[in-house]
């Protein structure tokens, strides 16, 4: 009635060995605040980013962990989030 509904995003699931270290959608993964005013600044020179900045920086970063993830590269998620990761499974 009021519009189209949200297709259902995925739950992915971030490991470390055995250890699960995040569950729930990639949408919602925490990624640091020091890395979201940083990338803020770097690519809208917004030190103090508006909600529409800061929505833009985070689907610029969740599509690099995305790619880094596709070629088994964890150094930026464990940047981006402030954890280490060895695993990640888009369900």
């Amino acid at each position: 009635m009021f519009g189209k509904k949200k297709k259902q995003e995925n739950e992915i699931c971030v490991r470390l060995g055995e250890h699960e270290v995040y569950r729930g959608t990639l949408t919602d993964l925490p990624l640091k605040e020091e890395i979201i005013l940083e990338k803020s600044e770097e690519f809208f020179n917004d030190p103090n980013p508006c909600f529409i900045h800061r929505s833009a920086v985070r689907v610029r970063l969740l599509a690099e962990l995305e790619e880094a993830a596709g070629r088994g590269e964890w150094e930026l998620w464990e940047k981006y989030m402030g954890v280490a990761v060895d695993s990640v499974d888009f369900g």
